[in-house]
């Protein structure tokens, strides 16, 4: 119960410090036009800590590491700007928002076994915190620890440097598998599998909507609202795993089977656009599941293929002609070459089709993360000098 005290005065201290250094940037842009970089918002807290003692009872990595997460979001604003993308200006912190925090200099021995699945991690200046422990740690250097704070509990994130998996070089790939993602489905693959669509949300939904009609009863500031947020905030976090744990073992399965997966490079934040299906879309979170696939990818030596997804359900996979048909339509019939088959199973087969013509030597098909959706994007803005053009504005995204 102390330690977790003192890891909430922590998190309370960083938002704090967060909101502070967000209010000098804008202040400094509102009246002199000048941005704060982070080497000199990190020189003005060396000062702060020498002479505030309770700065320098809290580790510098923490501290740094919130300016620096300020940083990065207040340059990535600039950035959507000149994107033309909706901006977002970065938010002051609330209370609760602030649920994380980085300790980049660590112990070598960062864990202390007690038992098969008990153990203790050293926090600095906090001191060996007993964790449930449930998998060992990979050989390599540990680079940092972020303690993170749900709705359920409190977490540690451990990252490791491990070195890389060689990759299987394009002339080496023997088999590639395509796969269109849906919603009848969860995705079709080229072989005609199948992998039905679980619906975490929907399932949940009903549950979550009661839990959150009580909170809306509940007066705002009192013990009975906070239980009853806090349930809210654990049923949105068991929809969250579930997804999660539905994409990492769909993942694993499908690279098991075979050295590259094929997938359309979908703009999903404009499918989103369609009220009819946006609830749906995101219940699938089709970008998650491609952000997993691209990590599994780099961990196995694998690759993931993204190609333009302009037509693999209106084009024949048997004689290549268009077959114009509507969404309701379920069934791909070709008059030219008479295949009848499976929508969603001609479209994967298309969409490999495509990713194989690529690698002997087309141009319809990226394989690198930067490409997931930033086709034809602006250079980033240089931090220096070029603050004049957008005003930013208190409002957030």
């Amino acid at each position: 119960m102390k330690q977790r005290k003192a890891l909430e005065v922590w998190l309370d201290a960083c938002r704090t410090l967060y909101n502070q250094a967000l209010d000098m940037k804008k202040q400094a842009y509102d009246k002199r036009e000048e941005n704060i970089t982070y080497k000199t918002q990190a020189a003005y807290l060396t000062t702060l800590r020498n002479v505030s003692q309770f700065w320098q009872n809290k580790h510098c990595d923490v501290l740094q590491d919130t300016l620096r997460r300020l940083d990065k979001a207040y340059q990535a604003f600039f950035v959507r700007v000149e994107k033309g993308e909706e901006p977002g200006f970065p938010r002051f912190k609330g209370e609760g928002r602030y649920r994380s925090m980085t300790f980049s200099h660590l112990s070598k021995r960062l864990i202390r076994n007690i038992r098969k699945r008990m153990a203790r991690i050293v926090v600095p200046k906090i001191g060996h915190v007993a964790i449930c422990y449930h998998r060992a740690l990979p050989d390599g250097k540990i680079k940092n620890l972020t303690i993170q704070r749900k709705a359920s509990s409190w977490y540690a994130n451990i990252t490791v440097q491990l070195p890389d998996v060689p990759e299987i070089p394009e002339a080496s790939i023997q088999t590639i598998t395509g796969i269109d993602v849906g919603l009848a489905s969860f995705l079709t693959t080229s072989n005609g599998d199948k992998v039905a669509n679980p619906r975490h949300f929907r399932q949940s939904e009903h549950k979550l909507s009661q839990a959150q009609r009580r909170l809306s009863k509940r007066q705002k500031g009192s013990r009975r609202y906070s239980n009853q947020r806090e349930r809210v905030a654990k049923i949105h976090e068991h929809i969250v795993n579930q997804r999660r744990d539905f994409h990492y073992k769909t993942v694993h399965r499908l690279f098991t089977q075979c050295d590259a997966i094929a997938v359309e490079a979908l703009k999903i934040t404009n499918m989103v656009q369609n009220h009819y299906l946006s609830k749906s879309i995101s219940d699938a979170a089709w970008g998650n599941f491609r952000l997993t696939l691209q990590s599994k990818a780099a961990n196995a030596g694998k690759h993931l293929l993204k190609v333009k997804p302009q037509g693999t359900s209106q084009e024949c996979s048997g004689c290549g002609s268009v077959v114009k048909k509507s969404l309701s339509v379920r069934v791909h019939h070709c008059p030219n070459c008479g295949l009848i088959i499976d929508r969603d199973h001609n479209a994967a087969i298309n969409i490999r089709n495509r990713a194989a013509a690529a690698l002997r030597g087309g141009t319809s098909v990226t394989n690198g993360p930067e490409t997931l959706e930033r086709e034809g994007s602006a250079k980033p803005v240089s931090p220096r000098g070029r603050y004049h053009k957008p005003r930013p504005s208190g409002r957030g995204s």
